[in-house]
């Protein structure tokens, strides 16, 4: 065991090549360059990845794919997409920057209304003016069909037709005898998309967004109850620029936190794909009820080849560094579907020291963590599973997501479908309600039937990411 740490990966990758020798002749300068990037890959997951044991035999497999395929074909089955392999882009994509969820207009068939459902900071979707919870009705005038839909996403200058989604008084039929209305016990309220107006939407362009999406604070009347809000979308802490950017945002929010008196937290992560560990770490610094500071946080568990770095973390008040802890005792989480990696590894490793209430929907299921490996001979990153992540209590069980304490798909709530931080959408309306002591859910408001949704390649680190 010990001889084959030492081994280097390149010579493992040239191990691998023994298929390329035929009727004792040496191909290697024919196929190297065709080959060399999966087998480097090859050769690092078999040292560095936590499944590395689930690999299949190197004469079964193709060196001659595209890289993503590649990582494919040598995947554990305990791996579901947590291993990435990426080219590397100095720049994001060009978008607009805004998420839509296509709906079926009911009068039509072939016609439908976008629900905006995301709108990035520093995009040109938020130039205009569009926010989450608009409805695009048209685009350059035409409705939105099969053929038309591709111009929310094309790249060009764009005049949207957008409108809200509204409650209105369904009345009953007509009195046969009289002629007048009547009014029945089926009378209900029905949702409407009504017109707003025109926007015109700028080109695509890059778009980097930060770490906080909003803040918000309030106080409820007649109580001590001092409530802050944090709409926190990216475990990241800076720019290339500046490395502790994001950080630095996040812990002059805490000492905001501090000034107001905030006993009561809302944490929303519903849009948070992961990020970096230390992230995570400070966050929770700012969580935790004082007296739990230094105290163990989590675990780190590699694979037998990587045992030596195996290490516990801890909640390490050196990492505030301006910031301040709340010393909380309960805090109140807002998932969503795509809630993972170092949003999940927050809510586990936060339960064994503060009452953790989730609000929303089940997240990923995201309990391992990767890390970044770039060979300079290719503009491609690897990034493996390189270790499960435990709390302090050993536990690592969320395989299948965090269940919510109070499930909610706000989608059933499309009235209250509206920019985070605004007190009444929906899942933000139901935390507050919840720390008020009154929970009022209203009744499921839609029928409306779902055609696709879409979703912009956002510039953020996914997963849980060791640095």
């Amino acid at each position: 065991m010990k001889r084959r740490k030492l081994l280097l990966f390149p010579l493992l990758g040239f191990l691998t090549l023994t298929s390329l020798f035929s009727c004792g002749e040496n191909r290697w300068k024919e196929y190297y360059p065709l080959t060399g990037r999966d087998l480097w890959m090859d050769s690092l997951m078999r040292e560095v990845y936590l499944w590395y044991e689930d690999i299949p035999p190197s004469k079964s497999l193709n060196y001659f794919q595209e890289p993503e395929d590649f990582l494919k074909s040598i995947l554990s089955g305990n791996d579901k997409g947590f291993s990435t392999v990426d080219s590397i882009i100095d720049a994001p994509l060009p978008s607009y920057g805004f998420d839509y969820t296509l709906y079926k207009v009911a009068t039509s068939d072939t016609t439908y209304n976008a629900l905006v459902s995301y709108v990035a900071k520093n995009s040109p979707a938020e130039e205009a003016g569009l926010q989450r919870g608009n409805w695009i009705m048209l685009i350059d005038g035409d409705s939105i069909t099969k053929n038309t839909e591709e111009r929310l996403t094309d790249g060009g200058v764009r005049t949207l037709r957008v409108g809200k989604y509204v409650m209105v008084k369904e009345e009953g039929g007509e009195d046969k005898e009289t002629g007048d209305k009547e009014e029945t016990e089926e009378d209900k309220s029905v949702g409407v998309i009504q017109e707003i107006g025109d926007i015109t939407l700028p080109g695509v362009r890059s778009v980097t967004e930060p770490a906080i999406y909003t803040t918000k604070f309030v106080q409820l009347e007649g109580t001590d109850h001092k409530i802050a809000y944090l709409a926190y979308n990216s475990f990241s802490a800076g720019t290339a620029e500046n490395k502790e950017k994001y950080n630095n945002e996040l812990r002059a929010f805490s000492q905001k936190c501090r000034q107001a008196d905030v006993n009561n937290f809302i944490l929303d992560l519903r849009y948070n794909p992961g990020g970096e560990m230390e992230c995570v770490q400070l966050l929770a610094d700012i969580l935790v009820p004082a007296d739990k500071l230094e105290s163990p946080f989590a675990f780190l568990q590699y694979n037998d080849k990587q045992s030596a770095k195996n290490r516990d973390l801890i909640l390490d008040s050196q990492l505030l560094q301006g910031g301040t802890n709340l010393n909380l005792s309960k805090v109140y989480i807002i998932t969503g579907s795509t809630t993972a990696g170092a949003a999940e590894m927050l809510i586990n490793c936060l339960k064994p020291y503060m009452t953790v209430v989730l609000i929303g929907q089940t997240t990923k299921g995201e309990y391992v963590a990767t890390e970044n490996y770039i060979n300079p001979k290719y503009p491609w990153a690897l990034r493996p599973v390189v270790c499960e992540v435990f709390n302090s209590k050993g536990e690592a069980d969320y395989s299948a997501g965090f269940k919510p304490d109070i499930p909610i798909n706000e989608a059933s709530y499309l009235q209250y479908y509206l920019p985070l931080g605004d007190f009444n959408e929906i899942l933000l309306n139901t935390a507050i309600g919840v720390i008020a002591g009154v929970i009022e859910i209203p009744k499921s408001q839609t029928n409306a039937i779902v055609v696709k949704s879409f979703t912009t390649q956002k510039n953020v680190r996914k997963g849980l990411i060791i640095k």
